[in-house]
């Protein structure tokens, strides 16, 4: 009983932990992205910007 305990808090703290770098790293892309546009470096906020989805998909995942 004790060890399904541990276990499941270790799993809560995983996720929150993995919750708040992904909410970080979100962040950091939007913000390259917005450079390489004011930059008119379209190519590469192209690819940054599947990269964001694809960030935002799995933390919106996490969440539910």
């Amino acid at each position: 009983m004790e060890l399904k305990i541990k276990l499941t808090l270790l799993e809560s703290r995983r996720r929150l932990a993995h919750k708040k770098y992904l909410e970080i790293t979100i962040a950091k892309i939007h913000g390259e992205i917005v450079k390489h546009v004011i930059n008119e470096k379209f190519d590469l906020a192209k690819i940054k910007s599947k990269l964001f989805l694809k960030y935002n998909r799995r933390l919106n995942y996490i969440k539910t």
